[in-house]
């Protein structure tokens, strides 16, 4: 009998270390058991103490829909597993801003079992029954063909280093262990913190693995920036990891039906001076293990962007990260929460139709641009939108007969988006406008010419606004009350009316 290898990883023990000076924060997730293959989203949900600003998120692996949740006491992040299929570990960082320039981010590691989806081929008797047993789960039975070959799906959670598989027919019956493969190297969890760098304090660097990482373990190579070590008061991180799935860890066993830890303290690595701008770009990070490895990131001189490459030394693939960096006038320390991108712009698309009275229903549609605004903790954009609306009408009219009437209008649009609401990946927005309407009105009758007239009139707008964020690209859902009156010697005409818009928003 022989069997197709399959990769696994290895989960090294892993402690739960915490933040002397912070309140407990708590990570629970659902569905509980994750399983690669079926593209599930994951709903974590974060319990911060009453006050927290805005929390931040970043991955080793998947990708999160929305990385940052402003406000409320519980934190909902919807987070989408990878497309592989070969078992992990996923290493979630969730952190709030720092209190100061020079203090280190308290930071929060989620370490997630990735269960693997795969198929086992199996080489036995013709027409024997084959079973498969993985972290105390079995799988099939399923018959060998003709040939001898069975191929059984199997669930391999991360940490199993072998399978059982067991084949009968009639009287015989075969039981086998099998070892099964590392699984590929898996990259680090890396963050740059604050968003954008500001150029004289700096930022902070974050990294975490699927265990504790050592001076020696990691390579940091930054582009545009200098970094350094922490320093010595700094606290390590707390720290979620699960319990249930088959990982073995070196400490105290703890409530299987847990996947929840508060935060506890530790100790950190000593402290050292901060690199000039002459120093290497490639350091080392640190003596001491750590579940979270904080590195002191300062931008070199007329760098505008940021970048990082993290790499255990012991593997090939790397995680990479980039920010981009604040200019300032003069070297005040502030807040990490004001050294955030202040503007962003975004794009956007809208099409649907107008319900108006008599014949002025029609399609209708739109794309513009979008600013967020600083102001109502960025909550604010101003926004430019060129729309499209037409109308037609086609039928007798008293003294003129048979009448065909167009109507084609481009409005140009001014307008504040507010964000009202926001859970996880899901905001409602409210939006109001105003602005000029250019129109063009062709009519032709039987008992007259053609008559086409070109002029300007205005519309307002009340609209209400849904929207789903999946990475850098939003779903949108608008229901829009318009006022548009049109008069012209021939035309009388509402261009305005109740309109529904589906469409996407893109933030580069």
């Amino acid at each position: 009998m022989t069997l197709r290898a399959l990769p696994l990883l290895m989960v090294l023990a892993m402690p739960v270390a915490g933040l002397a000076a912070t309140p407990d924060v708590t990570v629970s997730w659902s569905p509980e058991r994750i399983v690669l293959g079926t593209d599930a989203p994951v709903t974590l949900k974060v319990r911060v103490p009453a006050g927290t600003g805005t929390l931040h998120a970043a991955a080793s692996t998947g990708t999160f829909d929305s990385n940052r949740v402003e406000r409320g006491a519980v934190r909902l992040f919807q987070w989408r597993p990878p497309s592989v299929r070969y078992p992990q570990v996923a290493v979630l960082l969730f952190w709030t801003d720092a209190p100061t320039a020079d203090a280190p981010p308290p930071v929060t590691v989620v370490r997630l079992p990735l269960v693997g989806l795969m198929e086992l081929d199996v080489a036995t008797a013709a027409g024997a029954h084959v079973e498969v047993e993985v972290a105390n789960r079995r799988f099939g039975p399923v018959r060998a063909n003709a040939r001898g070959q069975a191929r059984v799906p199997v669930e391999v959670p991360p940490g199993v280093r072998q399978a059982r598989v067991l084949a009968t027919r009639g009287t015989l019956r075969t039981d086998a262990a099998v070892p099964l493969d590392p699984p590929p190297d898996s990259p680090l969890a890396a963050a740059l913190t604050p968003p954008s760098l500001p150029s004289v304090e700096g930022g902070w660097l974050l990294m975490a693995g699927e265990a504790p990482l050592h001076a020696s373990d990691v390579d940091v190579v930054a582009e545009g920036a200098a970094v350094a070590l922490p320093h010595e008061d700094m606290p390590t991180s707390a720290v979620v990891a699960p319990t249930s799935e088959a990982p073995r860890t070196t400490g105290p066993p703890s409530d299987a039906a847990t996947r929840t830890a508060p935060a506890r303290s530790s100790s950190t690595p000593p402290a050292q001076e901060l690199p000039t701008e002459d120093a290497p770009h490639s350091a080392d990070v640190g003596a001491n293990a750590q579940d979270v490895l904080r590195v002191r990131v300062v931008p070199a001189s007329g760098a505008r962007r940021v970048k990082v490459r993290v790499r255990h030394r012991d593997q090939a693939h790397a995680s990479h990260t980039e920010a981009g960096v604040t200019v300032r006038s003069t070297p005040v320390t502030a807040p990490a929460s004001e050294a955030v991108d202040t503007w962003r712009s975004s794009f956007f698309l809208l099409a649907g139709g107008v319900i108006a009275s008599s014949a002025n229903t029609g399609p209708s549609g739109g794309v513009g641009v979008s600013v967020l605004t600083p102001w109502w903790r960025h909550r604010i954009a101003a926004e430019l939108e060129v729309g499209a609306r037409t109308a037609m009408y086609g039928g007798p009219v008293e003294a003129l007969g048979a009448v065909r009437s167009q109507v084609l209008a481009l409005p140009l649009l001014l307008s504040a988006r507010a964000e009202l609401f926001r859970r996880g990946a899901f905001s409602l927005h409210g939006r109001a406008g105003a602005g000029p309407v250019p129109f063009h009105h062709y009519l032709s009758s039987e008992l007259q010419g053609e008559v086409k007239e070109s002029r300007v009139s205005g519309m307002g707008f009340v609209s209400l606004q849904a929207a789903h964020r999946f990475g850098r690209w939003s779903a949108l859902a608008e229901a829009r009350g318009a006022w548009a009156p049109v008069h012209t010697p021939w035309l009388d005409s509402q261009l305005g009316g109740l309109a529904m818009y589906l469409g996407m928003r893109f933030e580069p």
